[in-house]
């Protein structure tokens, strides 16, 4: 598994749910504490995830679209008129190399 985009969590676990992981860790079910975590919140999200409802809202579609100019914002005219310049250049190297 890649370790980009991973996070450090601190939890307080009760010692006897630890205990019992380093077991599996022990038995080699699992590569480490952390390799337990990660398939335990998994597993919960796999099995919590799916009874979430939401109700969409136009709030709800205000914010999504907020975060996804966050997370990719539009490119400016002169960007986008770059790239098309470009996609249109590698079409035709395409064309002229078949």
């Amino acid at each position: 598994m890649r370790s980009e985009g991973r996070v450090h969590v601190s939890v307080r676990v009760p010692a006897g749910i630890v205990k019992a992981a380093d077991m599996l860790v022990e038995l080699g079910l699992f590569k480490d504490r952390s390799d337990f975590i990660v398939y335990a919140m998994r597993e919960a999200l796999k099995e919590f995830l799916p009874r979430v409802k939401v109700e969409v809202t136009p709030e709800l579609i205000e914010k999504y679209f907020e975060l996804v100019e966050r997370v990719s914002p539009r490119l400016s005219e002169e960007e986008a008129v770059q790239l098309v310049k470009a996609i249109r250049n590698e079409k035709r190297r395409e064309k002229g190399s078949c």
